[in-house]
């Protein structure tokens, strides 16, 4: 086969031009850092790259969900460990007051000052929110847990589930004694207060609409049973307390104060069974009043426009963040399940038998005027005015005894609720540590990650230099030798 020039010129332009490419590439490696510029230099580094940096991104996600999962639980654990604070202090100042003897400024006080201790628990714990979020609201976390104004606009109706053992065995006084001029000392005398007993329940909310109440519960045999409730309002005779008073087999419905008594026949029967629930109405909302669809499964009906809106499966409305792969967190807490209104309606009853003792100082302080202003001369009258201040006194001495059972009653509330508090923060703090595990472990992979990638795509700093300097030598050494080669002629060989 005959050599000519020109072969000898491709061949050595091609390994010129291979060397300054080897030299380039090295060059290159060196410069970036990196094996390859392009996935075509060597496609498994490039797949594998491809893979890291694909994961590094959904850790780097991940983690940012971390965070955000807690800040959200770091917001929600500050209110409820504050919550949980002020019941310890309204439990300690009940049990003061009701181990004291309070005179009317006293009971004033005890009535007010629990009032603003469940003030601090709804409105600035239970209503707070994070980054503009409720944070107790469950999927409704652009609506307060509270009523921002007072509301008639909107009735609800709702569906209450009760614990049949807060049945509370409930102690009143039957019999009020009023000031009649018609009367005599005997009538008075035969008109003594009485301390009874009856078992009554507590609603959510007082001021309910005079509507039909159906009570619901299972009996021993495993039979539903509904009665309809009778609706007795404390102004049909608020002296003697008929609310108090139903018949064996019937259920009164106090509107006024959202109880539900029970004769004794139902309550036995209620007492056997199980799954008691309530349905009722309210369409007078307060400020600061607990929204319904937070708590129960209802409807909302709109008094101006008639819409409707059906609130469902109110307690299993979970937040949850992808926190790794294949992995979800709940990070929110459900009001319904942390804050229980049984301790807004417990102050209620203190208060509102507060307010009786109050009126019947007030009888007191009338009678003893009259007495004071009576005629000496008028013997009978005098007598009957001594009768009314006496049964005046004793129902003093009665209702002081209820106000002691209202402490005690609320003293269990409290207890109770602090135990349904705890509960959600064992809950909340279970679900914390599981966060802050996960959040280690990604960390931990990220670093991995990282080195893995490094190890696959990044070039060795010192190998690509030693490289890059051998090659540019050949690639030098070359050139030089070409210029010789290429610069002879057939005249060098004559």
């Amino acid at each position: 086969m005959r050599i000519t020039n020109n072969m000898i010129r491709s061949n050595t332009m091609l390994h010129i031009q291979k060397n300054k490419e080897t030299a380039n590439d090295y060059f290159q490696q060196y410069a970036s850092q990196k094996k390859i510029q392009k996935p075509s230099d060597n496609p498994t580094i490039a797949v594998r790259a491809l893979k890291y940096r694909t994961t590094l991104v959904e850790i780097n996600q991940y983690l940012s969900n971390c965070d955000e999962a807690e800040n959200w639980m770091d917001a929600t654990e500050e209110p409820l460990k504050k919550a949980d604070g002020i019941l310890d202090t309204m439990i300690d100042y009940v049990t003061q007051a009701a181990n004291g003897t309070n005179n009317d400024k006293d009971r004033a006080t005890i009535a007010a000052q629990l009032k603003q201790y469940c003030e601090f628990i709804y409105q600035q714990n239970a209503n707070m929110d994070y980054a503009g979020r409720y944070l107790f609201t469950g999927y409704r976390t652009d609506v307060p847990l509270l009523f921002e104004e007072d509301s008639s606009n909107v009735t609800y109706t709702m569906t209450e589930e009760l614990k049949i053992n807060n049945i509370q065995k409930y102690n009143y006084v039957y019999g009020q004694p009023e000031y009649d001029d018609s009367k005599s000392a005997s009538d008075y005398a035969n008109e003594a207060s009485e301390y009874l007993e009856t078992h009554r329940i507590q609603l959510s909310y007082n001021n309910c609409d005079e509507r039909d109440v159906t009570v619901t519960y299972t009996d021993a045999s495993g039979k539903s049973q509904t009665i309809t409730a009778v609706t007795k309002s404390i102004a049909d005779n608020k002296t003697f307390n008929e609310q108090y008073h139903p018949a064996d087999d019937e259920i009164y419905f106090v509107p006024e104060t959202g109880e539900l008594v029970f004769g004794d026949g139902v309550y036995d029967s209620i007492r056997a069974g199980s799954n008691l629930k309530v349905q009722y109405s309210k369409t007078n909302f307060e400020k600061n009043d607990i929204r319904p669809e937070h708590y129960f499964e209802s409807t909302a009906v709109d008094n101006v426009t008639g819409e409707t809106k059906n609130y469902f499966n109110i307690k299993e409305q979970k937040i949850n963040y992808q926190v790794n792969f294949s992995q979800t967190l709940t990070v929110n807490t459900l009001g319904c399940n942390a804050f229980d209104t049984s301790i807004g309606r417990a102050v209620d009853d203190i208060y509102n038998v507060i307010n009786n003792l109050d009126v019947m100082d007030q009888t007191l302080a009338s009678v003893k005027k009259r007495i004071e202003d009576c005629d000496p001369n008028d013997a009978e009258k005098l007598a009957t005015l001594q009768e009314l201040y006496n049964r005046t006194e004793t129902e003093i001495s009665l209702q002081n005894t209820v106000l002691t059972n209202a402490y005690t009653h609320s003293i269990t509330v409290f207890q109770n609720a602090k135990d349904t508090l705890n509960v959600a923060l064992a809950e909340h703090g279970s679900r914390y540590n599981r966060l802050k595990m996960t959040s280690s472990k990604l960390e931990v992979l990220q670093t991995d990650t990282k080195e893995s990638k490094s190890e696959n795509e990044d070039a060795d700093l010192e190998e690509a230099y030693v490289n890059y300097t051998q090659a540019d030598l050949l690639y030098q050494a070359s050139l030089q030798a070409t210029g010789k080669i290429l610069g002879t002629s057939l005249l060098n060989f004559i």
